[in-house]
């Protein structure tokens, strides 16, 4: 709100340059908490997907969990009709600075819980880069039923 109070007079005082400053400033600080909230639903498909990883199997619960961060992504990250906050080829780097946060949930609930430092022993990070970067792709191209559909195909539930 100070920046608002800022801006508007600025352009009162007809500070042109600082307005524009400002802008950019507001403008930096809308994209990061966009950014941020897809983080949070990446942190959460990457819980499910270290379950499903270490635990070997899936439960509705957990499948149901990875359709809606797809289509939590899908939808807070348009950014105009065609254009993304975060970029197809963009995702590896917010992959990594979620995984440590990711292991931290998911190790409350592997095996009843686990220690931070045996689940991430676990996890073949290089299989939950791929799968993780597949399914995303998905949330750039298909309509949301055709993403539930894809997870239930991928991840038939093997456990109760």
């Amino acid at each position: 709100m100070e920046e608002i109070l800022e801006l508007k007079n600025c352009l009162l005082h007809q500070e042109y340059d600082r307005a524009y400053a400002i802008v950019e400033e507001l403008e930096a600080m809308g994209r990061q908490d966009k950014i941020n909230n897809l983080e949070s639903f990446l942190v959460i498909l990457l819980i499910h997907l270290i379950k499903i990883q270490v635990e070997k199997r899936v439960t509705r619960s957990w499948r149901n969990s990875i359709s809606n961060s797809l289509l939590g992504i899908q939808k807070r990250n348009k950014l105009g009709k065609k254009s993304h906050y975060i970029k197809l080829n963009e995702w590896n780097e917010h992959i990594l600075n979620c995984q440590v946060e990711a292991i931290l949930g998911a190790g409350k609930e592997v095996f009843e819980g686990i220690d931070y430092q045996e689940l991430e022993g676990l996890v073949d990070f290089e299989k939950l880069m791929v799968t993780t970067n597949e399914l995303i792709a998905e949330t750039y191209t298909k309509q949301p039923r055709d993403i539930i559909e894809l997870v239930d195909a991928k991840f038939p539930v093997t456990g109760l």
